[in-house]
């Protein structure tokens, strides 16, 4: 496999970029769901149960962006000290398509199906 040329770089380190705006952008929109649901705004018990449900699978949806931006900004880190695009457990080049795809993976598909 052959290592990331300064083209495919240059788009990887763009699409890092979008992918983390995109992310602070959508805990920022969701953070007021995620607030303590309180008791007198709620007419009936099941209304209630609802919005407690609905909350935790927005706290649950932000606890998977939260994670995905801290993978985003360690991408960010490894492009500017030149460890990116090699996966961290095998150290071999990462393929282009799988950046493309998930421009924050650490691992190369191979190790990340190992991993899981």
């Amino acid at each position: 496999m052959q290592e990331l040329t300064s083209q495919q770089r240059s788009l990887l380190k763009t699409a890092l970029e979008q992918l983390e705006k995109e992310l602070i952008d959508l805990l920022s929109i969701t953070e007021a769901g995620a607030k303590p649901v309180k008791l007198k705004d709620n007419q009936g018990r099941l209304s209630r149960m609802d919005e407690l449900h609905n909350q935790s699978i927005l706290i649950a949806n932000r606890t998977v962006t939260s994670n995905r931006l801290k993978a985003v900004l360690r991408a960010k880190q490894r492009l500017e000290v030149d460890g990116y695009g090699f996966c961290s457990s095998c150290e071999e080049p990462v393929p282009f398509k799988r950046l493309e795809a998930y421009p924050d993976a650490s691992m190369c598909l191979e190790c990340q199906s190992d991993n899981e």
